[in-house]
């Protein structure tokens, strides 16, 4: 597997609803880069993404997955959240260490509650924001509803890219009003036709392109400038424009998709390859003593480790990303979180159950490895000399909690009951240090 600079990488959190079709989403993905070779499904329970028991036998997303996908020489390193409310710590951690949000919105009932919810841990992180209308197929589907819940929800900062020409169960074309071009599928999705826009739809895609443009432009001055004399950008300008757009979070461009039959998934990781910000474009994370971190694979190595999952014939999988440095396999670090030493002696890069053995990999990258001794989630590892550590992720309150009363002389006059019983049964029993 290539290895893969900062400024090739990109780090994704793919967020929504429960329901609202991101593990689909996550196999069209993995499908139209090359990683699999056949689309699995949720019933199926055959998915990349959902390959615990516990989720084949629920039929939704428990636990975040990392997978990445290799598209236009680029690297996207992807971390698939569960929907669920009961599970958003899940989502909290992935959007800590990666840099955009892809929200999937359900065609078919809009805006819902746990689309603000995570729309606003977000806002609240100051990450970037890619709206995909989702099941734009689905029997009750309302592209032109939804868009203007989203408005009302959200703001103006919500911009169309794409528009269905029919959403419901006759949908297969769009109108891309980015590119000013019509695509459309056959019945299995996959690779797109494209044609010109249709005279009966010139109107409203000017219309919507314009709306883009501007929206673009004014996150530069010199783009600004150019739009106010001609009202017209190249393509390579309106990614720039939007890509600042994105970083400053004044722009939310929404994509249309059919997760199930592949329709659209290209065209958005095509976007996401072209105009979604790389590690080294964002805002440098800061350190417990206050210190930016900037991902530079010529700095002093740092890891951090942000999940750790136990799998059957492997055990602990410990995934993490590399904050600073170039981290090669074999390496001996210190866990300055727990003051021990760990070898690294694989590293991986991951799509669920899949594992890639690399090299090395380099600052702002993903990845896992294997049977470390002492690691745990929100420990960081550095190499001898570096000091650096982390401890960005913030978990909300819990709402409820087990009351927990004093103890009482009662309880403590029965705990000493209980210890003096069990030294008379072994004398090796040591009741001072069992208090």
């Amino acid at each position: 597997m290539k290895i893969y600079k900062t400024n090739e990488i990109k780090n994704i959190a793919l967020l929504g609803g429960k329901g609202s079709g991101k593990t689909t989403l996550a196999e069209a993905m993995l499908y139209e880069c090359g990683v699999i070779k056949r689309r699995g499904t949720v019933d199926a329970g055959n998915t990349v993404s959902d390959y615990f028991p516990v989720e084949k036998e629920y039929g939704y997303s428990v636990f975040s997955t990392v997978f990445y996908a290799e598209f236009l020489n680029k690297k996207l390193n992807v971390i698939d959240c569960p929907g669920a409310d009961d599970f958003v710590g899940n989502a909290i951690t992935a959007l800590n260490v990666t840099d955009t949000g892809v929200i999937l919105v359900n065609a078919q009932y809009g805006v819902e509650v746990g689309t603000q919810n995570i729309f606003r841990t977000a806002s609240s992180l100051k990450k970037p924001i890619i709206f995909a209308i989702n099941q734009l197929d689905g029997e009750k589907a309302d592209y032109e509803n939804v868009i203007e819940q989203m408005k009302e929800v959200f703001g103006p900062k919500v911009v169309p890219i794409q528009y269905p020409l029919q959403s419901g169960p006759g949908f297969n074309s769009m109108i891309d009003v980015l590119l000013m071009k019509k695509y459309s599928w056959g019945p299995d999705g996959g690779v797109p036709t494209i044609e010109d826009i249709p005279a009966e739809e010139l109107d409203r895609a000017n219309e919507l392109h314009k709306a883009l443009v501007e929206a673009a432009a004014e996150n530069d001055e010199s783009l600004m400038e150019k739009f106010f004399e001609s009202e017209h950008l190249t393509e390579d300008e309106m990614r720039l424009g939007i890509r600042k757009g994105l970083i400053d979070r004044s722009i939310y461009p929404v994509f249309c998709v059919s997760a199930a039959k592949d329709m659209g998934v290209r065209r958005m990781m095509e976007f996401l390859g072209n105009v979604v910000p790389f590690v080294s474009d964002m805002p440098a994370p800061v350190d417990t003593a206050g210190n930016e971190v900037k991902p530079d694979s010529n700095g002093p190595l740092s890891i951090f480790m942000f999940k750790t999952t136990v799998e059957p014939h492997i055990g602990e999988v410990s995934y993490f990303k590399v904050m600073s440095g170039t981290l090669k396999a074999g390496v001996d670090l210190d866990n300055v979180s727990r003051g021990s030493k760990e070898r690294l002696a694989q590293l991986f890069c991951v799509c669920g159950q899949i594992k890639t053995a690399v090299d090395q990999l380099e600052a702002g990258d993903i990845g896992a490895t294997v049977k470390l001794k002492d690691a745990r989630t929100g420990n960081t590892l550095d190499e001898k000399g570096c000091e650096i550590e982390f401890d960005f992720i913030k978990y909300p309150a819990p709402k409820y909690q087990r009351a927990v009363r004093p103890v009482t002389e009662s309880d403590a006059e029965k705990l000493n009951q209980i210890l003096t019983r069990m030294h008379d049964e072994d004398p090796t029993w040591q009741i001072e240090q069992s208090k």
